[in-house]
């Protein structure tokens, strides 16, 4: 009997994501730092809502602003170059090639729950709070990443790349239909996809600065995720490379923000030195921030 690929490559990418997840829980540094908080120190509440509005705040402005507005800059180059049509028709003969990127339809919506539910049940049982924080900052990048692509979706009303409902493929690349719900919520501009598991693998490499690791097979998973839902016509790839940019903004705040709060309640001294990009309309270089 032959069994159909996608149930043996699934398992498989599940498995290790929960091997990785073990890993991330496992956090030697950080195991008796709760023994060593000050019973005066200020008490810091760490739930998926910790600093919530701000977090969305600076998902926005700062350098991810440019994140933003190279996500809507690549759209339109590709968009008008053509590169988008290009790139359906090279993925267009890959039809054989589905049940090998059918797990990436699922992990791109559930990376985060399969990483961030141990990593919960090892947190809150343990305790651990830096298990617990992992998770909580897990949650609440992806609660973020799909309100905020779910909006624009439905005002930016793009259809996907299918092409049984479309005859002219050229054209329809470059459609958009803008208003409120003209193309729901399902399909469209941002790559939600590619947005969640982009915010996923952020969100654990800011909030595990010290885990160098989680950016390659992160990196694996993205560019994997990009391919499947490309070869199943679920998106353009310039929505794909729209979610990988935004994705990145959002994951990177949270990530960043959940390591801050749990610091401040393990009572752990921020890191010394800062590293920063500097962009002004004159110059691009680094800013170093050292704090004594």
């Amino acid at each position: 009997m032959r069994i159909p690929m996608k149930y043996i490559v699934t398992p498989l990418l599940f498995g290790l994501v929960m091997c990785s997840t073990a890993a991330f829980a496992d956090d030697p540094a950080n195991q008796g730092a709760e023994k060593y908080q000050t019973e005066s120190a200020a008490p810091v509440r760490l739930t998926p809502f910790s600093n919530l509005g701000q977090n969305i705040f600076d998902s926005f402005i700062g350098y991810n602003t440019f994140f933003h507005l190279g996500a809507v800059a690549a759209t339109m180059i590709m968009v008008n170059t053509d590169t988008d049509y290009v790139i359906y028709r090279q993925f267009k003969p890959w039809d054989k090639a589905m049940p090998y990127f059918f797990p990436a339809i699922i992990t791109g919506t559930s990376c985060w729950l399969i990483i961030a539910a141990p990593l919960f049940c090892y947190g809150y049982f343990r305790p651990d709070t830096v298990a617990l924080g992992g998770a909580y900052a897990l949650i609440q990048s992806t609660l973020i990443s799909i309100v905020y692509a779910t909006l624009v979706k439905a005002i930016t009303g793009r259809p996907a790349p299918e092409e049984k409902w479309y005859l002219n493929m050229r054209r329809e690349s470059k459609v958009f239909r803008f208003g409120f719900l003209r193309g729901g919520i399902f399909y469209g501009w941002p790559g939600g996809h590619v947005m969640i598991t982009t915010a996923t693998v952020a969100t654990l490499a800011w909030y595990y600065p010290d885990k160098w690791w989680i950016s390659i097979p992160g990196a694996l998973l993205i560019a994997y995720t990009m391919v499947g839902v490309t070869v199943h016509k679920g998106h353009w790839m310039s929505d794909n490379i729209a979610g990988l940019l935004i994705g990145y903004a959002i994951g990177s705040t949270v990530g960043r923000s959940f390591r801050k709060i749990v610091n401040k309640k393990l009572d752990i001294d921020e890191r010394q030195v800062e590293i920063s990009p500097s962009i002004s309309f004159s110059s691009i270089g680094i800013c170093v921030n050292f704090y004594f």
